[in-house]
């Protein structure tokens, strides 16, 4: 099985492999600097034996700008308080399984209970490519106009993981 923490560095990052460079490049040069500086908090899959990562995702609070969204989403403000799922990653030997949504079921676990805390009104993800925005709308985000920015609605969110929990 699988254990999710914090990334440290006694994690195994450099045979890490999604089949992109730039989120491969990502985890291995500038993951544990974001969680230095406090820019981002990025956490790891793992096998339950050892500390190689097969996934990771990144987090962090940001402000989304109201251009290309409803007033509805925005709640009739000009700048909307968010979370960003910075970067989110599978190691190319588990492609195929599923497990991608399993990795962004727990980034919106985390969040969830981050919105709780501390407050939030949206969740967005700058889409690296098209089969990423595929994956994202297919989870419920909502594209941004013609951009690559997705969101998700704080009020969806429980419903997106509840409704995720019951297909499983």
């Amino acid at each position: 099985m699988w254990r999710v923490r914090p990334l440290s560095q006694d994690h195994d990052t450099s045979t890490f492999s999604c089949g992109n460079p730039e989120l491969d490049d990502w985890l291995h040069r500038q993951a544990w600097r974001a969680t230095t500086q406090d820019t981002a908090r990025t956490y790891v899959w793992t096998g339950s034996d050892d500390q190689s990562v097969v996934a990771y995702y990144a987090i962090a609070p940001t402000q989304v700008r109201r251009d290309g969204l409803s007033r509805s989403t925005s709640g009739g403000h000009s700048v909307i308080p968010a979370f960003l799922i910075a970067r989110l990653a599978l190691d190319r030997s588990l492609h195929g399984q599923g497990l991608g949504t399993h990795v962004l079921l727990d980034a919106l676990d985390h969040l969830a209970d981050a919105i709780d805390h501390v407050a939030g009104r949206l969740v967005v993800v700058d889409a690296i490519d098209d089969d990423a925005i595929r994956f994202y709308a297919h989870h419920g985000f909502h594209q941004i106009g013609n951009t690559r920015r997705l969101f998700l609605r704080s009020a969806s969110l429980r419903a997106t993981l509840a409704q995720h929990r019951e297909n499983q």
